[in-house]
């Protein structure tokens, strides 16, 4: 069986890409797939950072600033985002592949392609909220979708309210659907995959929200 690689099919089809997937012989389409997230990513984090989300620490010294400084900090935020746009697929898609490869001995391409379809979802998270950062004018701790909101009731250090606020709807969903690919392509435990899976979240929210509390806004 031949596995035609659609990222949007893998979300609202899981059953049906799971399997043929798991029965794959060969895989096409993936390079052009893979441009087309590598794209996409750069242009949702640019607009992210162009409407300045993330960069809440820039905005609070605007009224410090001239037009010229603000319009220079303005472009290398935008820059910054665009890099992080091209950096993080890499590292969501491939590091993370190599750590599912390893910890749950699932063939390397298979976890590559599982990666992408959680990255698609991902991205979709991130222009989903756009329109409600921006015209809500809220911030990411602020995410109504998150636990970003209740936990400034309970917890007053900024660092685990900006761990609590990468825990979203989409971020549940996202773990659920990658650990629907994954608990068929190995032969560990279900319980094994999910707390790996698990792990690696938790992994990467602790280091985002190092990456806020220390103000790097391009990343978060």
């Amino acid at each position: 069986m031949i596995y035609q690689v659609r990222l949007l099919k893998g979300i609202f089809e899981p059953q049906r890409s799971r399997y043929q997937l798991q029965n794959a012989e060969a895989v096409t389409r993936l390079f052009w797939k893979l441009i087309g997230l590598y794209f996409l990513s750069v242009l949702v984090f640019s607009v992210s950072g162009y409407f300045g989300i993330g960069s809440e620490s820039f905005s609070k010294n605007i009224t410090k600033m001239d037009v010229s400084e603000f319009e220079t900090g303005k472009l290398l935020i935008v820059i910054g985002n665009m890099i992080a746009g091209l950096f993080y697929p890499s590292i969501y898609i491939f590091l993370a592949s190599l750590f599912f490869w390893v910890v749950l001995d699932i063939p390397y391409i298979k976890t590559v392609i599982v990666q992408m379809i959680t990255l698609s979802l991902y991205l979709l998270e991130k222009v989903l909220l756009i329109p409600l950062f921006v015209l809500m004018d809220i911030g990411h701790d602020a995410n109504p979708f998150s636990l970003g909101v209740i936990s400034q009731y309970f917890i007053r250090s900024d660092y685990f309210i900006h761990f609590f606020s990468e825990i979203t709807i989409f971020q549940i969903l996202i773990i659920s659907l990658q650990y629907y690919y994954l608990k068929v392509y190995t032969e560990r435990s279900k319980a094994f995959v999910l707390s790996m899976i698990i792990l690696f979240y938790i992994a990467s929210w602790f280091a985002k929200a190092f990456l806020a509390y220390l103000q790097v806004g391009v990343f978060v």
